[in-house]
């Protein structure tokens, strides 16, 4: 990994956008699969950030996989309103990452969702669990360690059970 330790801080604040009028559904809010597939392209931004993305894959023939997630809808989103989604890792082991987002709505400064999940580092020549290569997981626990500071967050998964 070639970022500096500072450009992986958390929270990540890779993905934003603007609740477009055809994710509306006919409750005149933002339908749950948005919800889904917004936390799905932040958790897309955070892997690529941590270059744990296509090019790892492609270069060492591993890859990480979704085994745990939860969901928490707290608010409603309506068109045209602006969110963004704030990352951070929470936990690291050999073979997993425990991921937390959270889905903001920037106009009324208020959160709309939680989203998190905990991926298994995986071989895709085995399709089987492997350990992360050590570098990649000093990085990580590097990572864990630096949000020590950020307000904690009250977490449904874990990686001690």
């Amino acid at each position: 990994m070639n970022a500096p330790d500072s450009a992986l801080a958390p929270p990540f604040r890779l993905y934003r956008a603007t609740v477009q009028p055809e994710w509306i559904d006919v409750n005149d809010h933002m339908n749950v699969e948005r919800y889904y597939g917004v936390l799905y392209q932040a958790q897309v931004a955070v892997t690529e950030h941590l270059e744990l993305g296509r090019t790892y894959v492609a270069s060492r023939g591993l890859s990480k996989m979704v085994v745990e997630s939860n969901f928490r809808f707290e608010r409603e989103l309506r068109a045209g309103e602006q969110l963004e989604v704030r990352s951070r890792l929470l936990a690291v082991d050999r073979k997993r990452i425990h991921f937390f987002h959270e889905l903001w709505n920037l106009d009324r400064d208020l959160r709309a969702a939680i989203g998190e999940q905990i991926d298994v580092h995986v071989d895709l020549s085995t399709r089987r669990s492997a350990p992360l290569p050590e570098e990649v997981l000093a990085r990580l626990q590097r990572i864990v360690a630096a949000q020590a500071a950020l307000p904690p967050v009250v977490a449904r998964l874990s990686l001690t059970r």
